[in-house]
């Protein structure tokens, strides 16, 4: 299963409580649907297909039919996952959750790698992070910072914390103790797995890692959208739950004003960029009759006549 999709698998069935039995019944159910409907497969493993738009065909057969949580973790292995792996790590997904439903504990893999590991814990912090508000993001990312300059200018607990011969249960209690109540949840989450996900000797890399994760994310919440025209409160919210729909993960909508654009707006999320301006449809629709007009000098008429000696 692809890292990305496995931490964040992680960080979502951690928080299910009872509700992992019907999540990974879900699962299982779409795992079996996959299987049987070509059609849907060869849908969402087309890597050809804009992710935007295999996750809309995910949202139209299942918004209505399984759990938040469940369309959360299928969505993401759209977006995050290998092209035309889906099914792959759609299993994976569902074997998760199960193990989880049954008590089952997975297996020591080892430490993971420095890269593998980053895309693990980023993932699991996607899954963390994704119902914080956007004002709290500040605090996590404090909290994170403070925690790793405590560890960096502490050489007993960096040796701890970075030492092989230490267990990962050892290496999460330690930083469940030292945070405590003086962190938030979301920071203890995030520090302890890190501590357990990589090797030791990476932990400072990768909590840094984390910190820039959140400081991203609180900038990628907002969509920077220049309209023409002021937009209202019930206008505001439209777009923001299309850009949303569109992001994959909840945008709050920060509006100026550019009337040069005519009519319509631009809106930038992270590296999305949407322009539905009429300044933009205007330049297509030129673009569009420069590229059909003949080229100067051209005959306006396959059949012509020379001109008489």
């Amino acid at each position: 299963m692809n890292e990305l999709v496995s931490g964040y698998t992680d960080g979502i069935v951690e928080s299910l409580g009872r509700d992992v039995a019907r999540v990974a019944g879900e699962l299982e159910g779409f795992v079996g649907l996959l299987s049987t409907s070509g059609d849907l497969r060869a849908v969402l493993d087309n890597s050809f297909l804009p992710v935007a738009v295999r996750r809309t065909v995910l949202h139209d057969l299942l918004e209505r039919r399984v759990s938040p949580a469940t369309l959360q973790l299928l969505s993401f292995a759209v977006q995050s996952g290998a092209d035309a792996h889906y099914g792959a790590d759609v299993g994976g997904v569902a074997a998760a959750a199960a193990a989880r439903r049954d008590g089952l504990v997975r297996l020591d893999e080892g430490p993971l790698g420095r890269t593998a590991a980053t895309e693990r814990v980023l993932g699991y912090a996607a899954a963390v992070l994704a119902p914080v508000k956007e004002r709290q993001l500040g605090n996590i990312e404090d909290d994170l910072f403070r925690f790793m300059r405590i560890v960096e200018g502490n050489d007993q607990l960096r040796e701890a914390l970075t030492a092989p011969g230490l267990s990962d249960q050892a290496r999460r209690a330690i930083v469940t103790d030292l945070l405590g109540r003086r962190a938030s949840a979301e920071a203890n989450r995030l520090a302890a797995y890190a501590a357990y996900t990589g090797r030791p000797r990476d932990y400072l890399l990768l909590l840094d890692g984390l910190v820039r994760r959140v400081a991203a994310e609180a900038n990628r919440r907002v969509a920077d959208v220049k309209s023409a025209s002021e937009l209202d409160q019930a206008a505001r919210a439209r777009l923001a739950a299309a850009l949303t729909r569109v992001a994959g993960y909840p945008v709050e909508v920060r509006v100026t004003m550019q009337p040069d654009l005519l009519g319509g707006f631009v809106a930038a999320v992270g590296d999305l960029v949407v322009d539905a301006s009429l300044r933009h449809r205007l330049e297509r629709a030129r673009e569009a009759l420069t590229a059909a007009a003949p080229p100067p000098g051209a005959s306006s008429s396959a059949n012509t006549t020379p001109p008489a000696p």
